[in-house]
């Protein structure tokens, strides 16, 4: 069985009440009892002192009893040093026994003997009704004691607990009452948030944007909205990334198919032959490096890549290889590229990445900057931090394009088949991996930047 949340806020409302109610009636009723009890106490104690003053100049110790009852407005009982009650306020006359109940040891008689003001309560037969005693020492080892029904404080105590209870109730119905009135709006709008996240959670993502609200359900639908967001943008760059991977691997293996089908059906010449196997090699190829570029692009973004070193690298001889490698490639087309390396310029990150990075910016610019380009590497430090920038004199990326070329798949106008579309992508990976940047600062020129 499901409990609402609205019913949980009115049972801790209510539960609450009750408690306080509770523990307010125990602790008044504790309280006013005390005080009655002590201000009675002390009444009598005074009265009792007073009594036995008198017992010195009086005669008949009955008919003082008798006398000073009236006064002392209590029941007045003398036992003398035997535990006999030689007088006693309530006896029918003067001569008479008082009874059982005022002869002998009880509590407070002993107390008293001891030299202490003795206190009890207990029920009387006498008058049908619990009585509060008390009782001191007096002359000749006797003992006055006086006594008053307390039937009247319980009476004022129940009618006190009732008024308590009703009052409990009432602060009960108010609670539930205020509980209702602040239920609806909170459970009105959690059910929005819940049925948010439930959308969420079936994959719909047309969510209107939540009313404005600094509280803690208002944080919690602003968080669910910005998920909502954010789950959009990636099912929508989701669905563009899958577009665009089918349309990479569209043209080489309708290239590889449409070849192996001719060398099916009817071998071609040996040449002939031998030039479909190239193509459909190459377009294997491709495919090849476009699904390990995209693996090692997705290991890199969540962070479970292959582990890279973290080492002082110097620049220099990373730059001369880079240089090494595309020598012929330069050559071919026309191009040159410059060092400009300051001297012990260090790098800390993984030398092979680093490497990686520089390569692929400096093939980049070969390719795109046009016959004759010339391209420059460039490295310095700066207070603790390493620059390394590599630029050409060629036209460099557009500017509507700038944006994005960091992004998957991005490729420059020209030889746009050429490559996976991933490098620069990978090496801006790289780059915040060794907890670096790589920025392009204008067209033709990037940077990149590491701890020294």
């Amino acid at each position: 069985m499901t409990v609402s949340f609205r019913a949980k806020l009115l049972a801790s409302h209510a539960l609450v009440a009750l408690v306080v109610g509770v523990v307010t009636l125990i602790v008044v009723d504790r309280q006013i009892t005390r005080r009655m009890e002590g201000q009675l106490d002390q009444r009598l104690e005074s009265q009792a002192h007073a009594l036995a003053t008198w017992l010195n100049r009086a005669a008949h110790p009955n008919q003082l009893a008798h006398r000073l009852a009236d006064v002392v407005d209590a029941r007045v009982t003398i036992i003398d040093k035997h535990g006999i009650a030689v007088g006693e306020s309530l006896a029918p006359d003067a001569s008479a026994r008082p009874g059982m109940d005022s002869e002998g040891q009880p509590p407070e008689v002993r107390a008293a003997r001891n030299g202490e003001v003795g206190r009890a309560t207990r029920y009387s037969a006498f008058v049908d009704q619990p009585v509060r005693y008390v009782a001191v020492g007096a002359p000749l080892e006797a003992v006055v004691r006086l006594g008053v029904p307390i039937g009247e404080i319980e009476d004022i105590k129940t009618e006190l607990r009732g008024q308590l209870i009703v009052a409990a109730i009432a602060s009960l119905l108010a609670a539930l009452a205020l509980a209702a009135v602040v239920a609806g709006p909170l459970t009105r709008r959690l059910r929005d948030a819940t049925a948010i996240a439930r959308r969420i959670g079936a994959g719909d993502y047309d969510i209107p944007a939540p009313s404005p609200a600094r509280d803690e359900i208002g944080v919690l639908s602003h968080s669910l909205a910005t998920a909502v967001a954010e789950l959009r943008a990636n099912e929508h760059k989701r669905r563009e990334f899958l577009a665009t991977v089918a349309h990479e691997i569209r043209t080489p293996v309708t290239s590889i198919r449409g070849y192996a089908e001719i060398l099916a059906k009817a071998p071609p010449d040996a040449d002939t032959n031998r030039e479909f196997l190239k193509t459909i090699h190459r377009n294997a190829v491709r495919i090849g490096d476009l699904v390990e570029d995209l693996l090692e692009l997705e290991a890199l973004e969540a962070g479970k890549g292959p582990p890279l070193a973290y080492e002082s690298v110097a620049i220099a001889p990373v730059v001369q290889n880079v240089v090494e490698t595309l020598r012929a490639r330069a050559a071919e087309c026309g191009a040159s590229v410059a060092v400009d390396v300051a001297p012990g310029v260090t790098m800390r990150g993984d030398p092979d990445a680093i490497e990686r990075i520089l390569l692929n910016l400096a093939d980049n610019a070969l390719r795109h900057g046009g016959p004759g380009v010339r391209v420059v590497i460039e490295a310095r430090r700066t207070a603790d931090r390493a620059v390394v920038v590599v630029r050409d004199d060629g036209p460099g990326v557009a500017a509507e394009d700038r944006a994005r070329v960091f992004e998957r798949f991005q490729r420059g106008a020209k030889n746009e088949r050429d490559g996976t579309g991933l490098g620069l992508a990978i090496a801006r990976e790289l780059a915040h991996a060794m907890h670096g940047t790589l920025v392009l600062s204008d067209g033709s020129t990037f940077t990149l930047e590491l701890a020294a």
